[in-house]
Parts: structure tokens; sequence; C-alpha cells
């Protein structure tokens, strides 16, 4: 039997350390740079960092669900919809997007995830430019698509077509600005057989000579690239200008976040109970790496596992920031456990509140700057397409899942991420073989020339499997659109049912939605709630905690 779910519990922000050390050091961290920096910071890095201590406040407004039966009310608070500050926000993000590119972008075929790491002289350029970014992310796609076609080609396989979902991450793990791809490649080729249906062949891991001709090839095209754009200043040093090209605000916030800055070992008085760290010994097996640009490829999710491919979708969208291993220490200093650690070295990032404000600002995505990003036979322009993406099941009649249920089926299993129990899964039911068959994504396999038997897939139809859409509640928790709702989502993701009376297990409906502030204030204050916001500290010299600060840092933000 499943393990009953726990219920559901409105969030805190406020009572976070993240909150706090936003609160106490964002009208210091703003005033100085306005002071010294023409312009200050840009407005979108401002107007983020003050959405979030508006978002989860009940004094910001909420929402008013009721139940009918038995008169309980429950008050859903307004969320900023963030791209990096807020955790809350960016874990939404994170499982929502997973979700959609699940449910309606990827066939049940393997999945194969490429990580590209930029040298460290093009992560600050791809972190603000988004043209070089979107260079740098269409030359690599592009140079793994065409290893993947020479290879379907040397097994008699012509005009094969790939396709990838290409995820931005701007962060590393201890808060530092480094851009890199994590790029889900369907690890095969598509062609279309004689009568016009798509088939799927799987390919054989990529072997070190392979990964090292992808990397040369994408350092190559890169290169010419950014000097065919003016990014490259290949004039000789004596005819280049000694004077320093004025930095702005971002920039000295980009320049902290790419440093070291002080890592230490915490005491065990100071470090948290179950603090621990992923050693990293070497590099991993399947990498390569020309000039700074390192390749990555030895994760690779098996059809039929669409659990796995949920959680690959989230580690690629996952939120730079984790409230787990952020802490404050005595003193006004911060720290953040890093998530890799190598052997012999500190395991945090000690910071001022100062620094802190710097690396989180400089994380924070431009606008008009995708994250995510579709590429040959997922991209929106794509012909193949809607014979590659898989389709919903057609709904079953209420009395066949009750005649289901009263059978003895299990409950259908939910995603093991972020929850820690898991559930029991319906057995898959036998389907038979051939395009009108029901038996999911993959109807039958067929043969092809230069590829043995069972190697190939045809996808005809192209329909979620029985197992997956059970994992959905028989559809209930599918996402048909690109934006799940709240509630779906929450049921999805941690196997919660807020819409579920916990006092009558009726259900709730939305009642209304409430922004004005004299009710607001007046329905908080007779539940005992605060109804003000809490107060930003204000405004002092941030020079005051300098003397904690490395000489690094102090010299980027204009201390020495």
């Amino acid at each position: 039997m499943a393990a009953l779910a726990p219920a559901y519990a409105p969030r805190r922000p406020t009572e976070t350390v993240l909150h706090g050390l936003v609160r106490q050091h964002l009208e210091s961290f703003l005033a100085y740079a306005r002071e010294h920096y023409e312009g200050g910071l840009p407005r979108y890095v401002e107007n983020e960092l003050r959405a979030y201590l508006k978002c989860g406040s009940f004094s910001e407004g909420f929402v008013r669900c009721h139940c009918d039966t038995c008169g309980h009310d429950l008050l859903v608070a307004f969320s900023c919809k963030s791209r990096t500050v807020c955790p809350s926000c960016t874990g939404r993000r994170m499982a929502n997007t997973a979700s959609a590119i699940v449910d309606r972008m990827l066939p049940d075929v393997p999945v194969r995830q490429y990580v590209l790491t930029l040298p460290y002289e093009l992560r600050r350029l791809a972190a603000f430019k988004a043209d070089v970014l979107t260079a740098i992310g269409r030359i690599a796609v592009d140079a793994i698509f065409a290893s993947y076609r020479a290879r379907a080609s040397r097994h008699g396989v012509e005009d094969g077509q790939c396709g990838a979902v290409n995820f931005v991450q701007r962060f590393g793990g201890s808060l530092n600005l480094h851009v890199h791809l994590h790029v889900a490649l369907l690890d095969g080729v598509f062609v279309r057989d004689p009568r016009g249906g798509v088939m799927f062949h799987p390919a054989a891991p990529p072997t070190r000579e392979e990964l090292d001709a992808i990397v040369r090839r994408v350092q190559h095209r890169v290169a010419a690239w950014l000097r065919r754009h003016g990014y490259l200043n290949e004039r000789p040093i004596d005819e280049r200008s000694n004077e320093l090209p004025e930095q702005t605000a971002l920039d000295a916030c980009a320049a902290i976040a790419m440093g070291r800055g002080q890592v230490a070992t915490l005491r065990d008085a100071e470090a948290a109970a179950g603090d621990h760290d992923e050693a990293v010994a070497g590099k991993a097996a399947v990498a390569v790496e020309l000039d700074g640009f390192n390749l990555h490829a030895a994760v690779r999710i098996e059809r039929g596992d669409d659990v796995g491919r949920e959680r690959l979708m989230r580690y690629g969208a996952r939120p730079p920031l984790s409230l787990e291993r952020l802490r404050r220490l005595p003193g006004g200093r911060v720290a953040y456990r890093m998530k890799y650690v190598r052997l012999g070295r500190g395991k945090h990032r000690i910071m001022s509140g100062l620094e802190f404000m710097a690396r989180l600002a400089a994380l924070v995505a431009p606008p008009r700057y995708p994250l995510v990003r579709y590429a040959g036979v997922l991209g929106p322009r794509s012909a193949w397409r809607k014979d590659v993406v898989p389709q919903p099941r057609e709904p079953r009649p209420a009395c066949e899942g009750a005649a289901r249920k009263s059978a003895g089926s299990g409950s259908p299993e939910r995603p093991a991420e972020p929850s820690k129990s898991s559930e029991g899964r319906p057995p898959r039911p036998r389907t038979p073989d051939g395009p009108s068959g029901s038996g999911g994504a993959v109807a039958k396999r067929v043969a092809a020339p230069g590829v043995s038997p069972g190697d190939v897939i045809a996808l005809a139809p192209n329909i979620l499997s029985v197992r997956h859409w059970g994992r959905l509640l028989e559809g209930a928790l599918y996402a048909a659109t690109p934006r799940l709702d709240w509630a779906s989502l929450l049921r999805r993701s941690f196997d919660v049912d807020v819409l579920e009376c916990p006092k009558c297990h009726g259900r709730l409906r939305l009642l209304s939605v409430i922004t004005e502030q004299e009710p607001v204030r007046r329905i908080l204050g007779h539940l005992g709630l605060p109804t003000e916001p809490l107060p930003l500290a204000r405004a002092r010299d941030p020079t005051d905690e300098a003397d904690d600060v490395e000489p690094a840092v102090q010299l980027g933000l204009g201390f020495a």
C-alpha cells in the first residue's frame, strides 16, 4: 500500500536565511552600486531582488479557497515567478518544465546527456550577451548532431534526423557564475520508412575519439564566430590600448561571482548537523577537454524510464540556490556548502553579506535570455515534430476505470523526486503489436540495413505509454499545456492534494482573489497574521564589513 501523503502547509519564506540576508543587505548593496558606478545595477536585477521579498507574503494579497461542506478556508499567497533568486518559484519552474517536456516533447526513446563547459574567458561573455550564448549553443548542438548522422551513415542509415533539449545553466555548485550547457539528446537518429512512418535508430555510446572530434569542431567554429562578430581582439599587444574599459556595477558583481573567494571547512560547532559533501577524485571516464572546452557524456536514460527522464529534465532546469546549504555565521558572515569538493579542500564558501549579494546579482538571468531551447526534430518549426512528440491517450470510460480498480490494481506510482517515499505500480497490460495497438509510444520493431533486428524503434502511432499514463493518474496530472496549474503540479511532485479539505475531505473551490489592502488587512488581522510586510534594513556603509573581505573582493567593489 502507498504511504499516506503529507498534509499541505503554506511555506514561510520570511523565516529563511536567504530572506533575512536579502532584507538586511539589499538597500545597502543597491545604494553602494548607485554611488560608485554610473547607473548602478540593471533594473531587472533590482526588480527580481525586490519581488523576491514580496513572494509568499500574505500582506501582498492572496487567493481564498473555500469548502462548502464544512466552511474550511485555505489562503494561498502570490508568488514572484522569479527565474533565479526565489527558491520556491525556481523549484516550481523546474518541476513544471520537466513535466511539460516529458509529457509533451520527449518520445519513449533513449536519452543521453551532454554537458559542455566553456572556457573561463567565455563565461562572462556568454552570461550577459544573448547572441553569444545562442551561437555557442547552436554550434554545440550542430556538432553533436553531425557526429550522430555520420555514425548512422556508416551503418547504412542516411538522412538521419536528431533532436535535443538544450538547458542553459548560469551557475556552478557553489554560488559562482559558471555558464555551461546541459544538452538532453535523443540518443539516436530518426528516419522515414517507405510508408512515411518514423523510425528511430538508437546509437552506441560515443567513443573518446568521437567526443574529441565534437569538441574540436565546437572550439574551431566558436572561435571563428567570435572573430567574425568582433568579440576577439587579434591585434598585436603593442597596438592595443592600455586603458581598461569602464567597469559597471554588474561587471564588478560578475568578477566576484567568477572568483574563488574564501573557501574553508567550518568547525563542528559552526557546521549544521547532517552536512555532507560529494568528493570528486578525478574526471569522468567519458569526458574530453580542449582549450577550456570540456564535454561530458556519461549519463544515459533508457527507453521506458519516464521517471528517469523527468529526473534528468529537472536536473537540467534546477534552481541555482539551495536553502539547505546556506547559513549565517557569527559576525555577520555567510556560509554556503559546496556541492562538489576536491579532496583536501574546504567544504564551504565563506562570504560577507556584500559578497553574497554580489554573487546573487550576477546569477540573475537577463530578460529575453532563454534558459531552455529545443533543436532538431523537437524544434518549433520542424516538420518532424508532429510525428515525434507523444500524444495523450484517449480517456477510458468511467466503468472501465472502476472495473480495473475493483480488479485489485495498485495505485499508480508518482515521481520519486522530490518526494522520498515510493508507491506501488500497476501491472502493465499486455498489448498487441502493430500500428493499431495501444501499447504506448513503441508499437513495433523493424529491421533496417546495417542495423541488427531489435535496434530499430518504430513510432506508429506515438502515444504515451500505459505505464506513464498510469503514473499520471490516468491522465489527471497530464501536462496538457506548457504551464501546469498549482494544485496539479503539487500533486504530481509531492503527492499532496491541496484541494482536498483536511477536515471533511471534501473539495475546496476557488472563492476569491483578494488584492486590495483594506480587506487583506482585515482578514489577516482576524486570523492573527501580520498585516504588514517585514521592513527592509536601511542603507548603510557596506565598508564596515570590509575587514573580513578578501583583498580581491575589496578591489572589485572599490574598497581598496
